[in-house]
């Protein structure tokens, strides 16, 4: 979790949070486009220049008081300027704390709809993650989302399930605007933001005939959970001779899971290295991903790759023309 500090100090260590300290207006508004933080807290000397920001983001803006309490005339001061609450600066850190329990709590006491993974039927998982940050896993599953929606001509759903959520930030690109909706459809895809959580997954895969996990780097277990049970995986790694054993370190980790349906994904690797990664990874199919800049637009070398990753789940579609007769 992602919070912002500005003219405060944390004093808590936990894991769970990563505060990020900003001093300037510039610093924040770049902080708050690029991480999408939960929260972000601004002492009270500083709110009234900084929060006319909480009507371009949709991030909760805190506003730190020196009060010793606070009355309803100050918190409403403070929100009518576009603060989401006011806590004091004595207490502000137990607050925080308490708010991540209560969403932990939350989500512990819902009865959540089970995933349910199959490579036939009318429902398909394609599960995309990689063996370390920065490889390629986004990219790579929205090349596959968007030529699932040209190849099947159906809506696919796409959700960031990863550390790094971009796809606020995307629309703010595309949109020149962000939104509250958890939601942001573009051209034919429905890419879910990543405050959907996972467990909500479930319930909306019943929408689309194919779903596609962005689950970023594969280094927690609930990543990889997801990753082992969808109906193709596609690992994302590197072809270069000194990140191979990354790759070989993931599928030895879960040589329990039956792993013929698993695709390894080598962004921008040569043949001569795909060939090399194959001959590690024996029994595993893999593919050179071409350079593709733009994934919302087609590219024939990447459409012909894709057919070939994908096999497993795609229908034959009908020969046009004479063809049909052969």
């Amino acid at each position: 979790m992602h919070i912002v500090l500005v003219g405060v100090k944390p004093e808590i260590s936990d894991p769970h949070f990563k505060f990020h300290v900003c001093g300037t207006f510039e610093e924040v508004k770049e902080s708050v486009l690029i991480l999408i933080p939960e929260y972000v807290l601004i002492h009270e000397d500083e709110a009234r220049s900084l929060l006319p920001l909480a009507e371009e983001v949709p991030v909760k803006f805190i506003v730190i008081s020196e009060a010793t309490s606070l009355t309803s005339t100050a918190v409403r001061s403070w929100t009518a300027l576009g603060a989401s609450d006011v806590w004091l600066n004595g207490s502000w850190q137990e607050k925080l704390l308490e708010a991540h329990h209560l969403v932990e709590t939350r989500a512990q006491q819902i009865a959540f709809p089970e995933m349910n993974f199959s490579r036939t039927g009318e429902r398909i998982v394609i599960a995309v993650g990689s063996v370390y940050e920065g490889a390629g896993s986004t990219h790579t599953a929205l090349l596959i989302a968007y030529y699932l929606a040209r190849y099947a001509k159906t809506k696919v759903a796409v959700w960031e399930g990863g550390n790094h959520p971009c796809f606020s930030f995307l629309e703010y690109i595309k949109e020149g605007d962000f939104s509250n909706h958890p939601r942001y459809e573009l051209n034919n895809v429905s890419l879910y933001k990543g405050e959907v959580s996972e467990y909500w997954i479930g319930s909306l895969m019943s929408d689309y005939r194919y779903t596609v996990l962005d689950l970023g780097s594969l280094q927690s277990s609930k990543q990889a959970d997801l990753f082992v049970q969808a109906s193709v995986p596609v690992l994302v790694g590197s072809g270069s001779e000194w990140r191979v054993k990354e790759l070989i370190s993931f599928c030895r980790e879960h040589s329990r899971v039956p792993q013929e349906y698993w695709r390894i994904a080598l962004p921008l690797a040569n043949e001569p290295n795909r060939e090399m990664v194959a001959g590690c990874l024996s029994g595993r199919p893999v593919f050179a991903v071409p350079n593709h800049p733009d994934p919302f637009h087609p590219q024939a070398n990447t459409d012909e790759l894709l057919e070939g990753l994908l096999s497993p789940i795609l229908q034959k579609q009908k020969k046009r023309g004479l063809g049909r007769f052969f």
